[in-house]
């Protein structure tokens, strides 16, 4: 007997000596991961756009549904329902619950394998934050350590906090604040002690308690968080009883959220800050991004827009406002319906400009010393003999025109003619650059054709509005912005977007211009536009009736108004810049500036940014120019012109394409591409292709510029236009996408999407479509779509077929 007790006395010493050890060894640290060597953990939350009043536009959403809030912000029944069901000695320990770790130990050795957890709140962020999920012993006691650690480090109710912003409450929503408002509609602040017990009793199984698909399980679970509550004597029997009561009101499980405002401009900022930052900051590291875009105006444009359109047809309209002082975005309209297209206009849609493009040939010539009254020939049609031997026919809009008329007349009037003469005065490449300073960012080709807005030209309407900005802010460009801030989830500024304005045109000459520009609505093809104000603005239409534009401005705005059909060019009749766009600009803009003062714009008194107190303005030279490059002629040049430039601002480089050694240029119009190319580097010359489609066979050349015969330098540049067969696209694939992404990606593609509704599952999936993936059809053709939805249909899917036009 003696002996006996003496063998379990040794043994219980041994474990208790042993026991000692480990937990020495564990308060020690030795060999255990330590949590300052580890990276800070910073839970993922969604980034926020705000309006510049504060206003919520918007969120940036990743994989974690997450918004961080603090404690204060969390109601006392949410806090002590999940102490109480899942940590009831939260404020006792220090990071590790020693008996429910015995227990749980027990109930392991027992089993064989690691059943039971013992974990601590501290403990369960741990495992979230740092070590992850996996079930092992060793995982078990780094936890364990790093949960002591983190208990040193922070109070228990940072902890807290951290914890209820970090765990997930199903339904793809992590924290406190995204479940609150996933299935109750509504702040944590505002939930009921019933709401709060509810949702402390998912976090222990969320797949398992989803309310959605066993709702008597989970008020089963929530009577058991209300129980432990009392216990805890946190809250009343009556209380309990009371809650117990109340029904789960959960919102619907696919309730779709807020419809949000100016979702055109929302898209345009997620892909700015994409581009900026990254995804992962962009949708998962709680950036407040705070615009430039004013509610107001942003609420007239979208009702200016749908005023005046059809929804279900015709053709669909962009607007962007800019205030000309700062280059803010005030408002950006990319389409007149969003639900029908996401592709926006306004920023992506790269349009052929019509005579809107004439003012930058106007401010180009007036910024070259040519009087605004000077007469040129205003016959019509024209051919106009282009520097490589090629003609160019221009006829007016009307097709009429006879005798000569100034500039100025040109301008109020639209005479293409007119421009066609003046840009081969001041050089094609010349006006192009203008442009660019003026603020369009849009590539644009220095050919003749830009004049009037055709060939080589294809432009934003927030290209239009930044570059016409230029004029109203006194020949000034201020650099568009829409961003004035973005803070990281703790406040810190990471970026402000102050204004930053260039110099561009002498403000006389921006005067100039806009006195011009003043007639075209007072008294020429943009009187349709009038708002009683001092104003200015052009109208554009191309040649095929495809866009129409209204480009108008006060020194207070500026707005660029586009109408055609985004999906291609598709004549819209005898659609005019001064007819439906102007009438969208005065919509708008009148109820835009209604409480602001009329402003007349600056004479341009003031000294010049780009003159110096000792150069006058009046002081000129006059050079000769090379037709081709618009640079000093040399002696080679075959084509040359003189302008009188301000002292200093003539070019100064000389023409780089009539070098002294020239070549003929050769003749590959009707060969393959291939065989172009060969041909013209046999020549000496270097060759750039431009495919663009042609009823001939794709990969002919149907046109070359300089034109055969021409003579140009050795190593100069020869571009061939390459058919690429009929206007046809490639349909995209989209079996498998959402709904929303399928309608994007079709619409990207030119095309238009006929949608019909199936029950089936994953709800909101298209299943199949026609024609196929990869199939090859004209340009606005329909692709139809089917697309799962519920069983009880109702809302959207009430409509059989949806067509986007």
């Amino acid at each position: 007997m003696k002996v006996s007790f003496r063998i379990v006395l040794v043994v219980l010493l041994g474990i208790l000596a042993a026991a000692g050890v480990l937990v020495g060894w564990f308060y020690s640290g030795i060999g255990l991961p330590k949590l300052s060597s580890l990276n800070e953990y910073k839970a993922a939350q969604n980034s926020k756009v705000f309006a510049s009043d504060g206003t919520l536009l918007c969120e940036l959403r990743g994989d974690q549904d997450r918004e961080v809030i603090a404690l204060e912000k969390m109601p006392d029944a949410l806090k002590k329902g999940v102490i109480a069901i899942e940590d009831s000695d939260f404020y006792q320990h220090s990071g590790i619950n020693w008996k429910a770790v015995i227990r749980a130990l027990w109930a392991n050795v027992v089993k064989g394998e690691v059943v039971q957890g013992g974990s601590t709140i501290t403990q369960q962020y741990v495992k979230n934050a740092y070590v992850g999920p996996k079930r092992t012993l060793w995982r078990k006691i780094q936890e364990a350590r790093l949960a002591y650690e983190l208990e040193q480090k922070y109070s228990k109710n940072k902890i807290l906090e951290l914890y209820l912003n970090d765990i997930y409450f199903g339904q793809g929503c992590y924290g406190i604040f995204t479940a609150a408002s996933k299935y109750y509609g509504k702040d944590p602040q505002q939930l009921t002690l019933a709401e709060c017990a509810m949702l402390a009793g998912l976090i222990r199984s969320p797949s398992y308690y989803d309310p959605y698909l066993r709702p008597q399980e989970v008020l089963e679970r929530r009577r058991l968080v209300l129980n432990r509550m009392v216990k805890k004597q946190y809250i009343s029997e009556e209380e309990r009883d009371f809650a117990d009561k109340e029904p789960m009101n959960l919102v619907g499980p696919n309730q779709v959220r807020a419809a949000r405002r100016a979702p055109y401009f929302c898209d345009y900022i997620t892909e700015l800050v994409k581009r900026e930052y990254g995804d992962q900051q962009a949708f998962r590291g709680g950036l407040r991004i705070y615009t430039t875009i004013d509610l107001r105006l942003q609420d007239l444009a979208e009702n200016a827009v749908k005023r005046q359109t059809d929804p279900d047809d015709g053709p669909d309209a962009a607007l962007v406002c800019v205030d000309p002082r700062t280059g803010y975005i005030k408002a950006m309209v990319g389409g007149k319906n969003y639900a029908a297209s996401q592709f926006n206009v306004a920023a992506d849609g790269h349009r052929q400009a019509g005579s809107s493009f004439k003012v930058f040939v106007l401010a180009r010539a007036l910024a070259d010393r040519v009087s605004p009254n000077e007469s040129y020939d205003a016959s019509s049609p024209r051919i106009i003999e282009l520097p490589d031997g090629g003609k160019w026919k221009v006829t007016n809009y009307d097709g009429r025109g006879s005798g000569s008329t100034t500039i100025r007349n040109a301008t109020v009037h639209s005479i293409n003619v007119v421009f066609a003469q003046l840009i081969m005065d001041v050089g094609p490449a010349r006006v192009a650059e203008m442009a660019k300073s003026m603020g369009v960012q849009s590539p644009v080709e220095p050919n003749p054709a830009i004049a009037l807005g055709g060939l080589g030209v294809g432009v934003t309407p927030l290209d239009m509005a930044s570059a016409f900005g230029t004029l109203a802010n006194g020949g000034v460009h201020a650099l568009t912005r829409s961003i004035s801030k973005v803070t990281d989830a703790s406040g810190n500024v990471l970026d402000e977007g102050k204004p930053e304005t260039t110099p561009v045109l002498d403000p006389k000459v921006a005067s100039e211009a806009n006195d011009i520009l003043a007639g075209v609505v007072s008294s020429g093809t943009g009187r349709g536009a009038s708002i009683g104000r001092p104003q200015a603005g052009k109208t554009g239409t191309t040649e095929d009736h495809a866009d129409a534009w209204f480009v108008g401005y006060t020194p207070d705005l500026v707005t660029a108004v586009w109408v055609g059909y985004p999906q291609g060019r598709i004549s819209m009749g005898g659609m005019t810049g001064g007819s439906l766009p102007a009438t969208i600009w005065r919509t708008f803009m009148g109820k835009a500036l209604e409480d602001i003062p009329p402003t007349a714009f600056s004479k341009g008194d003031e000294l010049s940014p780009l003159q110096t107190v000792d150069t006058a303005p009046s002081e000129t030279v006059t050079v000769t120019l090379c037709d081709v490059s618009g640079l000093l002629a040399t002696p080679q040049c075959p084509s040359v012109h003189s302008a009188t430039f301000r002292n200093g601002e003539q070019p100064t480089a000389t023409c780089n394409v009539h070098t002294g050694t020239d070549r003929t240029v050769p003749d590959v119009v009707g060969r393959t591409s291939a065989g172009a190319i060969s041909e013209i580097s046999s020549a000496g010359f270097k060759a750039t292709v431009v495919n663009q489609p042609s009823e001939q066979p794709a990969g002919t050349v149907v046109a070359q510029a300089p034109a055969a015969g021409t003579s140009l330098g050795k190593g100069g540049v020869v571009t061939i236009f390459v058919s690429s067969g009929p206007s046809r696209v490639p349909v995209p694939g989209v079996v498998g996408m959402q709904e929303s992404s399928a309608r994007a990606t079709i619409a990207a593609s030119a095309l238009s999407a006929s949608i019909t509704y199936t029950t089936g599952s994953p709800v909101g999936v298209v299943v199949s479509q026609s024609p196929s993936a990869g199939a090859r059809v004209n340009v606005g053709s329909v692709v139809s779509i089917t697309v799962n939805r519920s069983s009880n249909g109702g809302g959207l899917f009430a409509t059989s077929a949806l067509f986007l036009r």
